[in-house]
């Protein structure tokens, strides 16, 4: 009975911790910091999983409060904890200290030290291509490209078709290209940033000349001449840890003058120039405006997207 109540601390103790936990996800959630993590079509999970978290941690009291009457849990199911000091807090500290880590570090989106760790993505087609490619071996409907049932070509629109000429793999990105290709000023919004760059940098040359608004952080490596720099957006798919960065190369002659991970508006001309021996779509600055972060932080992949 007697070692039955000296559990009792650990049990409240694992309670607290899990609470803990459900708290935090409901602070990320109110606060919308959640997307800083995990993309919107996730969040209801994460909700489910704090849900889980609290009735655990009812279970927990409810054993600690049996523990304290000397009594055992309804079930054998409870494996109790270590007698050793060093291996409880040990095991207790692998959940506490990233907890309070969670509540005490600040909730940023990610920016140029990822990017320069990963890569900025300046061939947005290949990547898309490549990945459509992957699904279609696997027989995996959710591709990284825009769904190819959605496109209906126009067939009084002949020239368009003989400029953007496209096999099975690249149909729904020359659909796409048609449509910015009718646009006075492509803006590269956040839904269909990814499908829009992908598509203009498959059929680069069709774009040469024409106009293009795009928003995002000041991104700037080592290579790049005093005039350059890419204006970038990370693109999640499920989570954080699968975040990729995308962006264009950017021709600027004050681009030294702009921070690193600054927000920039850059309207300019779409032409093309080699970076790191591969040939990459480059957006000549006419104008670029100073900006706010977008609310919403990274970009996500729309299957639907058709350009309109």
């Amino acid at each position: 009975m007697k070692q039955n109540r000296s559990l009792s601390p650990h049990y409240f103790l694992r309670a607290a911790i899990l609470v803990g936990f459900a708290m935090y996800i409901l602070y990320l959630v109110k606060t919308d910091n959640i997307l800083y993590y995990i993309a919107p079509r996730m969040v209801v999970y994460v909700k489910l999983s704090a849900m889980g978290f609290y009735a655990i941690a009812v279970y927990q009291v409810y054993i600690a409060i049996a523990s304290l009457r000397g009594q055992k849990a309804a079930c054998d199911c409870e494996h109790p904890p270590s007698r050793s000091k060093l291996r409880n807090t040990i095991a207790y500290s692998l959940f506490i200290l990233p907890l309070l880590l969670a509540f005490l570090m600040p909730d940023s989106a990610m920016g140029s030290a990822l990017a320069a760790k990963r890569g900025v993505n300046l061939n947005s087609s290949r990547t898309s291509i490549n990945r459509s490619l992957q699904s279609l071996t696997q027989k995996n409907t959710a591709v990284s490209s825009p769904n190819p049932s959605s496109i209906n070509l126009d067939p009084a629109d002949a020239k368009l078709k003989e400029l953007f000429k496209a096999d099975k793999y690249d149909q729904a990105y020359a659909q796409i290209g048609m449509n910015l290709y009718k646009k006075d000023l492509i803006q590269v919004k956040e839904e269909g940033f990814i499908e829009i760059l992908s598509s203009v940098d498959l059929f680069m040359n069709n774009f040469i000349g024409k106009k293009m608004e795009i928003s995002g952080f000041v991104y700037r490596e080592e290579g790049m001449s005093s005039n350059q720099f890419v204006v970038a957006r990370f693109s999640v798919q499920c989570c954080s840890a699968d975040a990729s960065p995308y962006g264009v190369m950017v021709q600027f002659d004050k681009g030294l003058t702009l921070a690193k991970d600054s927000w920039v508006k850059v309207t300019g001309t779409i032409g093309k120039s080699t970076y790191d021996g591969n040939e990459v779509t480059t957006l000549i600055a006419d104008k670029v405006e100073k900006t706010s972060a977008s609310k919403i932080p990274y970009v996500y992949p729309n299957y639907d997207y058709t350009g309109k």
